[in-house]
C-alpha cells in the first residue's frame, strides 16, 4: 500500500523544485522585501504550466515506464531474495522465542512471503506500468490547474497582506 501512495505522489515530487522556485522566505515577521519579489510574473505561470507538461510526457513516455517497471521488478526480486538468516538469529538473540525454529538458515525473504512470492517481482511490474499511465493523467491535470493556483496563490496573499495591515491599524 505504501508503494502505491509513493507512486502517485511522484510527480508531486517532481515538480516540487519547479514549482518552489520564486519562493521567497523572509525570515522574522513577514516583513515586506523588496517589492520586485512579489510582482506578478505571467511568464512563472506558463513557465509552471510547461513544466508540468515536460513531467507529463516523460511520465507518458513508454521507454520511461517500461523503465520504471523494469526497475521495480528487479528490486523487488532482489529483495525477495535477500538471505534472512542472520536477521533472524538476531532478531532471536535479542527476543528468545520469537522466530520460527523450522526457518531454515539459508531462508530468503521470499520463503516468508508464501507461494505468490515468485510472481511479486511481475505483479509489481505490472502495478507501476497502471500506476505510471495515472500520473501521467494526473501531471496533466496539475498542469492546467496551474495557473489557477497561482492567480488563487497571489490572491490569498494580497488578503493576508491586507489583514496584516488592518491589524496594524487596529493595534495602534
Amino acid at each position: 500500500m505504501r508503494f502505491k501512495v509513493f507512486l502517485f505522489a511522484l510527480p508531486l515530487l517532481a515538480a516540487t523544485p519547479v514549482a518552489a522556485q520564486d519562493v521567497v522566505y523572509v525570515s522574522g515577521t513577514g516583513e515586506p522585501v523588496e517589492d520586485a519579489y512579489y510582482a506578478p510574473d505571467d511568464s512563472a505561470e506558463s513557465d509552471n504550466s510547461a513544466a508540468m507538461e515536460e513531467i507529463a510526457d516523460r511520465i507518458d513516455d513508454p521507454a520511461t515506464r517500461y523503465g520504471v517497471a523494469a526497475a521495480v521488478e528487479g528490486v523487488t526480486g532482489a529483495i525477495m531474495n535477500m538471505p534472512i538468516g542472520g536477521l533472524t538469529d538476531a532478531i532471536e538473540r535479542a527476543r528468545p522465542g520469537t522466530v520460527d525454529r523450522r526457518l531454515p538458515r539459508d531462508a530468503r525473504l521470499g520463503d516468508l512471503a508464501g507461494a505468490s512470492a515468485d510472481r511479486l517481482p511481475q505483479k509489481m511490474g505490472a502495478r507501476s506500468l497502471e500506476a505510471m499511465e495515472m500520473m501521467g493523467g494526473f501531471a496533466r491535470v496539475m498542469a492546467a490547474m496551474m495557473p489557477e493556483f497561482e492567480r488563487m496563490g497571489r490572491e490569498m496573499e494580497e488578503s493576508f497582506r491586507a489583514a496584516k495591515a488592518e491589524a496594524k491599524r487596529n493595534r495602534y
